[in-house]
């Protein structure tokens, strides 16, 4: 750790003593009310008298059409493995599309990039078990999302804007795929299998088995996915098809009902095909392996005390030679470290807290591909390095209201390392200048929650600021425009690098439960200074350079959703999502917003069976800043409303085995995403490019079953 860094962070540190203080005082005083409380003789000791933590857990009854349910607050916590309508998704994008706010940036059939209110890429931090892990592609085929098959992980959880530093600074929100092993109260074995088969060959595979003790447990999980090319409701062709191959070994110790020690190691192999652009993802391979330690109760204020230890290699080739007739390819390869220690604190019944440390390195290299040629070496381009630490702070205030805040500080440099790069011709297309850029950034939130006396209602109100600096897509793109020697570059990466963007951000809302009723209203306005922003492409083929700058942003909307049994039998559900984005430096639409979205759900269950229908209504879209846009993507145009219906019937002759049957844009709709790629790709057999968002897939019959021993 060098001078410069303790320096920022011994300031930091420092707060722990006065939040340590604020506790005992907490303490004290909790004590001295329950003290007090007994000795009027009122309800009972002081244990009794204390409002557990899960009193503020406004959690909604699971329900098949939409599989989520708001935990707290701006969280909502789903479960991936259960049945749900549509079709079960094939990666992370796929599935964080169902639920509102989010929309998927579609390339082909795998690799889609969520966005979360607008806002994607590394703006919404993405985590999955513990690993905050970044694809190797410079143009983003490979997501983080790609990696992410749903149905292996416990539960997917979404945070909502910058309302939580304990997983990073999130300026739109953070997605924590989080896996966890049940354990075993005796020796037995455990499992789930699942199969399903769609339109355009389709088929998906999972065999998931865990074998274990009181003392501990192994556990193997395979998952095939493969697709051919879909067509849309036209019947057009889309260059889209894709395969995957993954396994996955978990080694977990339990000596006693406090402590576990884990082991795990994944590994996939993939490929996939690309509309939007003139090369395919022919390679995405993924090497994994990470290392966890829990000990729960290690002292009257430690709660939980969790080690993380992680790391990855992500190889990634693509080409245009594999799936189509070119001869040229980019290898790719990121290699990412890192460590994170947490300590979830409890101070008093209605004291708690959180601090934690990370550490994280990334290294992505590249290196030169041919057809009828050897691979080049690969060389370095970039290494990044960050160190963050937080504390969060959570306090009981009375009966009926609750206090939350955070505080987050990273420190982040990027090392440029000068190479050359040559294509398949042998043309130097890249001579950059070498350099280094350091970032501070500084995150955190304060939330007040008040839950009303007559009512079964939650009103919050919460002011978060976020800071980001760019990511490695906009830092490589820009430095490639100003650094390269071979196209006029005379500056180093420092020289015209984007500045940090920084999001403050109001959230409020309510919500409302009952055993029949779950209704919530989230409304936010953000502002953020400095919004990273992508501008139109210069040159073509393959000279064509990107390059990012800084604007002043601004984006507020909403999200309301209502749940209610109107019947034993029947569930009716709605919710509705809007956001507006503006870019105020350029009084122009800030780019890859998408439009206002309805989702109208009813089911009807009866004994073993359950039928499920969901309407999904999107609005036009004419709000749009043509070739401007982010790392997600760039806007292309105006993209038409559109109405899809898709139904779903399940059948459980036991509680272990379930089998579904779906039919997803029933009326075989030919329409589009706002925020999907242009469809650009040249491909044989295909129809001529559109030159226009690429279209989603036409009817699509899928059939699953699901049995778990």
């Amino acid at each position: 750790m060098t001078r410069m860094t303790r320096r920022r962070i011994l300031p930091l540190l420092g707060l722990l003593p006065g939040l340590a203080l604020m506790s005992a005082h907490a303490y004290a005083s909790d004590t001295m009310h329950n003290m007090n409380t007994g000795m009027n003789g009122m309800t009972g000791s002081a244990s009794t008298q204390t409002v557990p933590d899960e009193s503020y857990a406004f959690t909604l009854p699971e329900i098949v059409v939409t599989g989520y349910r708001s935990e707290s607050p701006l969280t909502i916590v789903t479960d991936p493995r259960s049945p749900r309508q549509p079709i079960p998704a094939a990666d992370g994008g796929g599935y964080l599309k169902s639920i509102p706010g989010f929309s998927v940036v579609r390339k082909g059939g795998i690799g889609g990039d969520p966005m979360m209110r607008g806002m994607g890429g590394s703006r919404m931090v993405m985590q999955m078990d513990g690993m905050s892990m970044a694809g190797g592609c410079p143009n983003r085929m490979d997501p983080t999302a790609t990696y992410a098959f749903p149905e292996t992980y416990s539960r997917i959880i979404v945070n909502k804007g910058p309302q939580s530093v304990r997983y990073g600074a999130s300026i739109a929100g953070s997605v924590i795929f989080e896996r966890e092993t049940e354990r075993f109260e005796k020796p037995g074995v455990r499992g789930n299998v699942s199969l399903m088969g769609a339109s355009n060959h389709c088929f998906d595979e999972i065999v998931d088995v865990t074998a274990g003790g009181k003392e501990g447990y192994a556990r193997f999980i395979q998952t095939r996915n493969y697709s051919q090319d879909y067509k849309d409701g036209d019947g057009n062709r889309i260059h889209s098809g894709y395969g995957r191959h993954s396994l996955s070994g978990i080694i977990g110790l339990t000596p006693d009902v406090d402590t576990l020690f884990e082991v795990a190691y994944d590994s996939s192999r993939g490929w996939g095909k690309f509309a939007h652009g003139m090369m395919d993802g022919s390679k995405f391979d993924r090497d994994s392996w990470a290392v966890k330690f829990e000990r729960a109760h290690m002292s009257p204020v430690v709660e939980k005390l969790t080690l993380n230890f992680n790391h990855a290699d992500i190889d990634h080739l693509m080409d245009n030679y594999t799936f189509r007739k070119g001869m040229m390819g980019t290898d790719v390869k990121r290699r990412q470290y890192g460590v994170r220690v947490v300590a979830d604190l409890k101070f008093s019944p209605r004291t708690t807290g959180a601090v934690g440390i990370e550490l994280g390195q990334q290294a992505h290299s590249f290196a030169e591909a041919h057809k009828n040629k050897p691979q080049s070496a690969f060389t370095n381009d970039m290494t990044i390095k960050n160190l963050g630490i937080f504390l969060e702070y959570n306090r009981e205030m009375r009966e009926r209201d609750r206090l939350k805040t955070g505080l987050r500080y990273d420190h982040m440099t990027d090392a440029y390392h000068a190479n050359i790069f040559h294509n398949p011709m042998g043309m130097v297309t890249r001579n950059l200048i070498p350099g280094k850029t350091s970032d501070n950034a500084v995150s955190g939130f304060v939330r007040w929650e008040h839950r009303a006396a007559k009512q079964p209602l939650t009103f919050y109100v919460g002011l978060g600021h976020a800071e980001r600096p760019a990511d490695y897509w906009e830092s490589f793109h820009t430095w490639n425009f100003y650094s390269n020697r071979r196209t006029g570059g005379t500056v180093g990466p420092e020289a015209h690098r984007p500045k940090k963007e920084r999001n403050t951000q109001l959230d409020l809302g309510w919500v409302y439960t009952t055993e029949t009723t779950n209704a919530s209203l989230s409304l936010f306005y953000s502002h953020v200074k400095d919004f990273i922003l992508r501008y139109p492409t210069v040159g073509t083929g393959m000279m064509s350079r990107t390059r990012y700058g800084n604007v002043n942003a601004r984006l507020y909307g909403f999200e309301a959703e209502l749940t209610r049994s109107i019947s034993e039998r029947w569930t009716l559900g709605a919710s509705l999502a809007y956001t507006r984005g503006d870019d105020r430096t350029n009084d122009a639409a800030l780019p890859q917003i998408a439009p206002l979205e309805a989702n109208l759900t009813a089911k009807y269950a009866r004994g073993k069976a359950e039928a499920n229908a969901v309407w999904r209504l999107v609005a036009r879209q004419n709000r749009f800043h043509k070739g401007y846009g982010s790392v997600t993507g760039t806007d292309s145009g105006a993209a038409g409303g559109f109405g899809i219906l898709s139904l779903s019937l399940a059948y459980r002759p036991d509680t272990n085995l379930t089998f579904s049957l779906g039919v997803d844009n029933l009326f075989n709709k030919t329409y589009s995403e706002f925020v999907n790629h242009t469809e650009l790709a040249d491909v044989a057999g295909f129809s001529p490019p559109s030159k226009a968002h690429i279209n989603e897939p036409g009817r699509t019959v899928w059939f699953k079953t699901n049995y778990r021993f």
